[in-house]
């Protein structure tokens, strides 16, 4: 008897934990940044812009995604210290495994700093790992 209360416990605990984590196959792949994208993708990767750019993409390919999965681009400047420039979250429509996705960044009013810039792609799941993206303006 006692075996079997242990026993429904770790079940019960173990349903409870599964309920509780956001496992997904979704993952991200063909992550390219560039001045233009056509179909939310950018035609070939671009990883150094100049000061006058007027918007910087990051386009990147989601495959096995369920729609409303969260994907988020968050944007860095590296220069002394790393500076959080902006964050935005998607979500992927619903029909389908495999989107195009991209988020921009427009040329700030004071022009782009020069240095090393990094976009960070995280999916909302509990079992994939970022994948971050550098580029360089000069």
């Amino acid at each position: 008897m006692k075996k079997s209360i242990i026993l429904a416990f770790a079940v019960s605990g173990l349903a409870f934990f599964m309920h509780s984590c956001n496992v997904s196959t979704a993952h991200i792949t063909d992550v390219m940044v560039c001045e233009s994208v056509t179909d939310n993708q950018c035609p070939a990767d671009q990883p150094i812009f100049s000061t006058d750019t007027p918007e910087i993409f990051c386009s990147v390919i989601v495959k096995n995604a369920p729609g409303g999965t969260a994907v988020t681009f968050s944007w860095f400047y590296q220069g002394e210290s790393r500076v959080a420039i902006d964050a935005v979250t998607l979500n992927t429509p619903e029909g389908g495994t495999t989107f195009n996705l991209q988020s921009s960044l427009s040329v700030p009013n004071n022009g782009w700093p020069k240095g090393v810039y990094e976009v960070v792609i995280s999916l909302g799941t509990d079992n994939s790992e970022p994948v971050v993206k550098t580029f360089v303006v000069e």
